[in-house]
């Protein structure tokens, strides 16, 4: 990390997205499933990074100093695993956008598992193409996180919040959640990282379809 602040010219962009429809069809989707069956918001978020590099393949890849950005065709997302013992790793969920919704949730499930474990494979630590960080269900509003070299960008979620939210021109009570995209500078600029935003949005806000 100290590394990736020295070297990386990191810069950020944030929304704040309505994830009601998200909650809800959760709600719904895991009422009366098994436990191992559940699907967390955060997997949500994973398959729609995932799709979203798809659109926008400059988020995806890794940086190279002598041959510059290397663009990577299969999305392996990094998911950020808190330790027991302290200290953070983000093992790959490799070729996620090929994944269905529940083999990503069991894919984040068994990469959990085994982080805590200690019987991470050395290429889960080192395939990722991008990291997607969650602060869980508790905690700040906003994440801005630090890239994991030599990908290009991380995408950082805050936790869910109730906040007054303009729906349909009526002020009404809305779970949000803050997005924040680091990317390198070297790479991709405001307009694409805005682009990426724009489509995880678009993708959260229609659940059933991912």
């Amino acid at each position: 990390m100290s590394r990736s602040k020295r070297t990386i010219p990191h810069f950020s962009l944030s929304q704040t997205l309505d994830v009601d429809p998200a909650v809800r069809f959760l709600e719904e989707r895991n009422a009366g499933a098994h436990p191992q069956e559940r699907i967390i918001l955060g997997a949500l978020f994973v398959r729609a990074t995932a799709l979203a590099c798809a659109k926008v393949p400059v988020m995806n890849g890794h940086f190279d100093e002598a041959q510059g950005f290397l663009p990577s065709k299969p999305v392996n997302p990094g998911v950020a695993i808190a330790l027991r013992g302290g200290g953070l790793v983000a093992p790959a969920l490799t070729d996620a956008a090929r994944m269905s919704l529940p083999e990503v949730m069991a894919g984040m499930r068994d990469l959990t598992t085994r982080a805590r474990a200690g019987r991470l494979r050395a290429s889960e630590m080192t395939g990722g193409t991008i990291t997607v960080s969650s602060l869980g269900e508790t905690g700040s509003e906003t994440m801005t996180g630090v890239i994991f070299p030599p990908q290009v960008a991380l995408v950082g979620l805050g936790a869910p919040h109730l906040r007054p939210w303009v729906v349909e021109g009526a002020v009404v009570p809305r779970r949000v959640v803050t997005l924040t995209v680091s990317a390198d500078h070297r790479v991709s600029d405001g307009r694409q990282v805005a682009r990426f935003i724009a489509e995880m949005a678009t993708l959260i806000e229609r659940p059933e379809e991912l």
